[in-house]
């Protein structure tokens, strides 16, 4: 185990070195602070040994402990290498999911504009229902071109500078949102 990846899980390892090295105390854990070369100049010092000693032992024990969690197995990968494959797999899935959800908004800006149409044809020809019909329609117009010609990153930039504007009415926004996904959830 390296000495990046062993400062990493130093917190989730401080149990099982406590059962190794019984006299491993919290304050000698909080002085050591994830650091090899400290490890292994405290088992040298508290157990006797000599450092190369040490150093065998505290490199037994991380391989047996990174054995364990999965980071190396038979066929020799490590843990960096298994770490570098996982980010590489989360970025084709966050490309994936970016191109799904710029397709997913054109397909809605296609229905939304579809609907505009639909009231426009179906809306009376005079009076306040058709004034309003018309506003309607053409919001939804709008909002279709909108969603047709942005993709998902815009849409996100877009949304992040109406919510840094808006704070008070996006957590009010944000608020009803939960409040009715919690009800239609219950029922």
């Amino acid at each position: 185990m390296n000495q990046d990846i062993f400062s990493g899980q130093w917190k989730q390892m401080r149990g099982t070195l406590k059962s190794w090295w019984g006299k491993l105390a919290d304050d000698d854990l909080e002085r050591i602070g994830g650091q090899t070369d400290k490890l292994i100049g405290w088992i040298q010092e508290k157990y006797g040994q000599t450092r190369e000693q040490a150093r065998q032992e505290v490199e037994r024990r991380m391989k047996e402990y990174s054995d364990s969690q999965g980071g190396q197995g038979g066929n020799g990968t490590n843990i960096t290498e298994t770490v570098s494959g996982m980010a590489a797999k989360a970025q084709e899935l966050g490309s994936a999911a970016v191109s799904t959800a710029s397709g997913a908004a054109t397909a809605v800006g296609e229905q939304i504009g579809s609907l505009a149409g639909a009231i426009r044809d179906r809306a009376p020809q005079e009076g306040a229902m058709a004034t309003a019909a018309t506003a309607v329609a053409g919001r939804l117009e709008s909002a279709s071109t909108y969603l047709k010609e942005k993709d998902y990153e815009n849409l996100a930039a877009d949304l992040t500078a109406l919510v840094r504007n808006y704070p008070v009415q996006a957590l009010v926004v944000g608020v009803g949102l939960g409040y009715l996904l919690a009800r239609g959830m219950k029922g």
